[in-house]
C-alpha cells in the first residue's frame, strides 16, 4: 500500500517470510528495509545455538515483536511468529512463519510464508502470501493526495549458488491491488491504476562477500533483478524493469567503518506507478517519501560513517543524493535531491550484530523525518 506497494511487499517477503510481509510499508528493495529480518535472524541464531538435532521435527518456535516508524504510514508494530529448523548442518536456518502488522494511521496487513535453505546454502527457496490495507499520501502532479490501497499478493523465489558467494535464481509474483481516495475525491485529479491484476517474473543475481549479514564492515553485496510484468485484462499490456544495487563496506580501524550504496533502476513506459523506480523505495534512501519521486529511471548514491561507542551502542552519520526521471538523460536535467542525518544503534545481542535503529534525516527542502526500524539501512 504505497506507491511502491508491490515492491514493498516483494522486499518484505524476502525478509521474514510471511511475517515480514506485514512490514510491507517500511519500503526498501527488493533491497529495502530489513525491518524484521535482523530481529528474526537474531532469534533464529539464538535458537540454532541451542539446537543440535537436524530436521523439521527438531525445530524451535520464536516470536518477534518489531516496532517501526516511517514517513509513509507512521508508527506501528509488526508481530511475527516462526517455526525454525535446520535441514542440514552446513546451512542457515529455515523457517515457516506468520504474522500481522498495524500502524497508527490504520494500515494493516496479514501474511504467512516460509524460507527453506539446504545444501550448504546453495539452495534457497522462499514463498509467501498476504493481504493488506494501507493509507498513505500519493503524489499526483506534485500534490500529496490521501489514498487507500488494498492488495493480495503471492510470491515465490528460488536461488541456486554457483559458489558460496555467487547465486542466481528467479522469482514469480502475483498481485491483485485496488487504489482509491481516502475520503471524498471530489475535485481531485484522477488516480492512476485504480484496479490491477499483475503477474511478474524476475531473474535474480547476487554476489555477496560481506563479513556479516547484520552489520557488515568489510566486503560487498551486488544485487540485480530483471523483471517482466504482465497486466491481466488490460489489452495485453506488459512492462519490464531492471534494478541494480551495489553495497561496499570499508573498515576504518577497530571502531569505525564506511558503508556505501549505489543504486540504478530503469523501467519501461507501461510500468504501473507502484512498480516504477522510487527514491526511497527502490534504494532505501532516507529523507523523502517513497511515493513522491517516482519515474522510469533512478540514480542514487549514499554513504554512511559508522562509529562504535561501546560493545552495544554505536552511531552513524549518513548522506545521499539522487533523483528520478523519465530516462537517465532526463535525470541530469532535474534538480538533485539530497539529504543527510544522524542515527543511533543499539545491538540487540552481545553475540549477534542485529541492531535497533533510530535515524533523523534532514533534506534539501529543510524537512526532517524520523525513521525507527531494526537492522542497518544497508
Amino acid at each position: 500500500m504505497t506507491a511502491r506497494f508491490a515492491t514493498a511487499l516483494k522486499a518484505a517477503a524476502r525478509t521474514f517470510p510471511g511475517a515480514a510481509l506485514l512490514a510491507l510499508l517500511t519500503v526498501s528493495p527488493a533491497k529495502s528495509d530489513p525491518l524484521s529480518k535482523d530481529m528474526l535472524n537474531e532469534s533464529l541464531n539464538d535458537a540454532r545455538e541451542q539446537q543440535t538435532p537436524l530436521g523439521f521435527g527438531n525445530g524451535s518456535l520464536v516470536v518477534a515483536p518489531v516496532p517501526f516508524k516511517n514517513v509513509l504510514i507512521g508508527a506501528g508494530l509488526v508481530l511475527g511468529g516462526g517455526y525454525l529448523f535446520n535441514i542440514d548442518e552446513g546451512s542457515d536456518t529455515s523457517i515457516i512463519g506468520l504474522g500481522a502488522m498495524k500502524s497508527d494511521n490504520g494500515t494493516n496487513a496479514y501474511g504467512l510464508g516460509g524460507k527453506f535453505v539446504w545444501d550448504e546454502n546453495r539452495w534457497q527457496v522462499s514463498a509467501s502470501l498476504g493481504q493488506a490495507e494501507g493509507f498513505y499520501d500519493l503524489y499526483v502532479a506534485g500534490i500529496p493526495i490521501p489514498v487507500r490501497q488494498t492488495g493480495d499478493i503471492v510470491n515465490l523465489s528460488v536461488l541456486r549458488g554457483v559458489t558460496s558467494n555467487l547465486l542466481f535464481g528467479a522469482s514469480m509474483r502475483y498481485l491483485d491491488t485496488t487504489l482509491g481516495y481516502d475520503g471524498s475525491g471530489s475535485g481531485l485529479p484522477a488516480l492512476p491504476e485504480g484496479q490491477l491484476e499483475v503477474g511478474t517474473f524476475s531473474l535474480l543475481a547476487k554476489w555477496d562477500t560481506r563479513d556479516d549479514d547484520f552489520s557488515a564492515r568489510n566486503g560487498h553485496l551486488l544485487d540485480g533483478a530483471l523483471s517482466y510484468g504482465q497486466i491481466f485484462d488490460s489489452g495485453g499490456r506488459d512492462y519490464s524493469k531492471l534494478v541494480l544495487t551495489y553495497n561496499h563496506y570499508l573498515p576504518l580501524g577497530d571502531a569505525n567503518s564506511l558503508a556505501m550504496r549505489f543504486a540504478g533502476c530503469a523501467s519501461t513506459n507501461d510500468t504501473p506507478f507502484f512498480d516504477q523506480c522510487s527514491l526511497g523505495g527502490t534504494d532505501g534512501f532516507r529523507g523523502f517519501s517513497p511515493t513522491e519521486f517516482l519515474n522510469d529511471a533512478l540514480l542514487s548514491a549514499q554513504a554512511e560513517y559508522r562509529h562504535q561507542f561501546s560493545n552495544r551502542f554505536s552511531g552513524v552519520a549518513f548522506a545521499g543524493l539522487g533523483n528520478t526521471g523519465s530516462s537517465f538523460g532526463a535525470i541530469r536535467d532535474t534538480d538533485v535531491r539530497y539529504a543527510g542525518g544522524l542515527g543511533v544503534r543499539f545491538q540487540l545481542s552481545q553475540k549477534f550484530k542485529a541492531v535497533f535503529s533510530v535515524d533523523m534525516s534532514y533534506n534539501d527542502r529543510e524537512e526532517d523525518l524520523l525513521y525507527i526500524y531494526v537492522g542497518q539501512r544497508f
